[in-house]
């Protein structure tokens, strides 16, 4: 079994080996695509209140889409 100190280097010696590839300009989805034509934000709610709040969702896009 390789001493600690081996083991380490070895760790360090792999992780400087390895090169991190990261997005190029542009990459992704534009901005506004997406289903409802503006900016959205993720949020974070409780699980038991995660139906009720699609549903509450769903109706008002569907009431929105009906007024227009």
């Amino acid at each position: 079994m390789p001493k600690k100190s081996a083991k380490k280097s070895a760790t360090k010696a792999v992780k400087k080996s390895v090169k991190k590839v990261g997005r190029g300009t542009g990459a992704g989805r534009p901005k506004g695509s997406g289903k409802f034509g503006c900016p959205t934000k993720a949020i974070r709610v409780p699980t038991h209140l995660e139906q009720e709040i699609v549903e509450f969702a769903l109706r008002k896009t569907k009431t929105k889409k009906n007024s227009d």
